[in-house]
């Protein structure tokens, strides 16, 4: 009978041994294997969850696109309406020479003018131009009159007028304004 009982207590060892081993495996199988792919599976889920966000994002822009192009084509009709043109390159040259002869007409003097480097947007481009000048205050408002009635796009973003005499009615002025320019 003890040979019975030995076999009996190694045949329990072995199983004790086996299902060490047997758990060992799979630990080292879930580790190995399960795991990692379950984090890429996450990792894919997510990404897949990303791009649904972004196509749906795309697809709130793109029904908003007919409208947008309407709203273009409406603010294109307006420019054309005021007469203005809007120069597909800066042209500064061309903007020097208008600039010119109007502040010659209006009788300005000691004008420089200082181009700034140009913003782009969507449908066009804004260069900010800063202009200083001296001259009569009449005269000024004769000038800015003019650069309003000029062909090209401008707007007129902030203006300074210090008084530099009085008695003549003689200002210096510093006008911050931009030109557009469609940079197709």
């Amino acid at each position: 009978m003890s040979a019975l009982q030995a076999k009996i207590a190694r045949y329990v060892t072995t199983q004790w041994v086996m299902s060490v081993i047997a758990l060992v495996l799979a630990m080292a199988f879930y580790f190995a294997g399960i795991r990692p792919a379950q984090n890429d599976r996450a990792t894919i889920v997510a990404s897949i969850a990303e791009q649904n966000r972004q196509l749906n994002e795309g697809r709130a822009r793109a029904q908003n696109l007919p409208v947008i192009e309407a709203e273009v084509e409406q603010l294109r009709s307006r420019l054309e309406r005021f007469d203005k043109k809007l120069p597909k390159k800066p042209d500064m040259d061309q903007f020097m020479r208008e600039i010119t002869r109007v502040s010659e007409a209006s009788s300005l003097k000691k004008v420089s003018v200082q181009p700034g480097s140009p913003k782009r947007s969507e449908l066009f481009s804004e260069m900010p131009i800063a202009l200083n000048f001296t001259g009569e205050f009449p005269n000024v408002v004769k000038f800015l009159e003019r650069t309003e009635d000029m062909q090209r796009l401008t707007r007129v973003r902030s203006l300074g007028i210090k008084t530099r005499d009085a008695q003549n009615g003689t200002v210096e002025v510093d006008v911050s304004m931009s030109i557009y320019f469609a940079d197709e």
